[in-house]
């Protein structure tokens, strides 16, 4: 018997989506993990933007726009995983 499912528009699109941000968020706090003694040390408080290909903090600023407009500079057409430094992830990351 064949079996056809229905789904709301973008559905499959919105699955799609939420993995590839749970594998950025997953791969940012890899790398965080790994940076966090010096990060903790050199930049407390504030939000930083990882760029997760090449591993490397591309931007940091004291909220999630500033971040941003700093990583876009270095790599520019990327995705960025943000968190603040020293406390849980940060709002959006």
């Amino acid at each position: 018997m064949l079996r056809i499912y229905v789904f709301p528009k973008n559905y499959l699109l919105s699955l799609w989506v939420r993995y590839v941000e749970s594998k950025l968020a997953q791969l940012g706090e890899q790398i965080y993990e790994r940076n966090r003694e010096e990060w903790e040390k050199t930049f407390p408080g504030k939000i930083i933007a990882i760029e997760t290909e090449s591993e490397q903090m591309a931007g940091i600023g004291e909220n999630v726009d500033d971040a941003y407009r700093e990583a876009l500079k270095k790599y520019p057409g990327r995705q960025f995983y943000f968190r603040r430094v020293g406390e849980e992830r940060a709002a959006g990351g």
